[in-house]
Protein backbone atom coordinates (compact mmCIF):
# COMPACT_ATOMS: atom_id res chain seq x y z
CA UNK A 1 0.00 0.00 0.00
CA UNK A 2 1.39 3.22 -1.06
CA UNK A 3 0.31 6.30 0.67
CA UNK A 4 1.29 10.19 -0.42
CA UNK A 5 0.01 11.61 1.93
CA UNK A 6 1.55 12.14 5.41
CA UNK A 7 -1.56 12.36 7.35
CA UNK A 8 -3.40 9.56 5.66
CA UNK A 9 -0.20 7.78 6.57
CA UNK A 10 -0.89 8.66 10.00
CA UNK A 11 -4.16 7.15 9.81
CA UNK A 12 -3.27 4.39 8.33
CA UNK A 13 -0.72 3.03 11.13
CA UNK A 14 -3.42 4.08 13.85
CA UNK A 15 -5.96 2.26 12.25
CA UNK A 16 -3.58 -1.22 12.38
CA UNK A 17 -2.69 0.23 16.16
CA UNK A 18 -5.98 0.20 17.15
CA UNK A 19 -6.75 -2.92 15.78
CA UNK A 20 -4.00 -4.82 17.10
CA UNK A 21 -3.87 -3.69 20.39
CA UNK A 22 -6.88 -1.27 21.19
CA UNK A 23 -5.03 1.41 21.62
CA UNK A 24 -3.61 4.40 19.24
CA UNK A 25 -0.61 5.56 18.59
CA UNK A 26 -1.12 8.83 20.65
CA UNK A 27 -1.50 6.44 23.49
CA UNK A 28 2.10 4.76 23.59
CA UNK A 29 5.07 6.24 23.28
CA UNK A 30 6.39 7.96 20.45
CA UNK A 31 7.60 6.21 17.41
CA UNK A 32 9.10 7.90 14.26
CA UNK A 33 6.25 7.73 12.33
CA UNK A 34 7.31 10.49 9.59
CA UNK A 35 10.55 8.77 9.39
CA UNK A 36 9.30 5.84 8.46
CA UNK A 37 7.00 7.18 6.01
CA UNK A 38 9.84 9.24 3.99
CA UNK A 39 11.56 5.84 3.77
CA UNK A 40 9.08 4.61 1.96
CA UNK A 41 7.77 1.67 4.53
CA UNK A 42 4.31 0.84 4.24
CA UNK A 43 2.10 1.38 7.53
CA UNK A 44 2.06 -2.20 8.12
CA UNK A 45 6.34 -1.81 8.09
CA UNK A 46 5.78 1.44 10.25
CA UNK A 47 4.03 -0.20 12.69
CA UNK A 48 5.95 -3.24 13.31
CA UNK A 49 9.08 -1.01 13.17
CA UNK A 50 7.42 1.03 15.75
CA UNK A 51 6.57 -1.97 18.02
CA UNK A 52 10.82 -3.58 17.59
CA UNK A 53 11.90 0.67 17.72
CA UNK A 54 9.66 1.33 20.42
CA UNK A 55 7.05 -0.44 22.46
CA UNK A 56 8.71 -3.82 22.76
CA UNK A 57 11.12 -2.43 25.88
CA UNK A 58 9.08 0.23 27.25
CA UNK A 59 6.23 -1.04 27.01
CA UNK A 60 6.57 -5.06 27.79
CA UNK A 61 2.40 -5.91 28.62
CA UNK A 62 2.29 -5.17 25.01
CA UNK A 63 4.27 -8.29 24.24
CA UNK A 64 1.66 -10.60 24.99
CA UNK A 65 -1.09 -8.63 22.63
CA UNK A 66 1.06 -8.52 19.93
CA UNK A 67 2.51 -12.03 19.88
CA UNK A 68 -1.18 -13.11 20.07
Amino acid sequence: MTINNRAKYLTACNKIVLCKLGVGIDDLPDATWLDYFEDGLSPSEAVDCAYEDQWHDECPMIKEVWNS
